[in-house]
């Protein structure tokens, strides 16, 4: 089961679940105020240890190729 960021449209509160794919969250309850029916959020994901180049992948993010000892 992938974990997914759910937003409570009544205080604001994120929380991190893991929830079956394709559910939007609508059984879920915020442990903050106890509004039932959270939303599905949008969220970013990290990757580390990743290097494009033959270097040691010691590129700060953002650096496309750009910096230099990396690439």
């Amino acid at each position: 089961m992938p974990i997914y960021e759910f937003g409570c449209p009544s205080c604001g509160i994120l929380t991190t679940e893991l929830y079956k794919m394709g559910e939007n969250g609508e059984l879920l309850t915020c442990s903050n105020c106890g509004h039932a029916g959270l939303t599905r959020q949008i969220s970013g994901f990290a990757s580390l240890g990743v290097s494009g180049g033959a270097g040691g992948g010691n590129c700060s993010p953002g650096c496309h190729g750009n910096c230099t000892g990396c690439h």
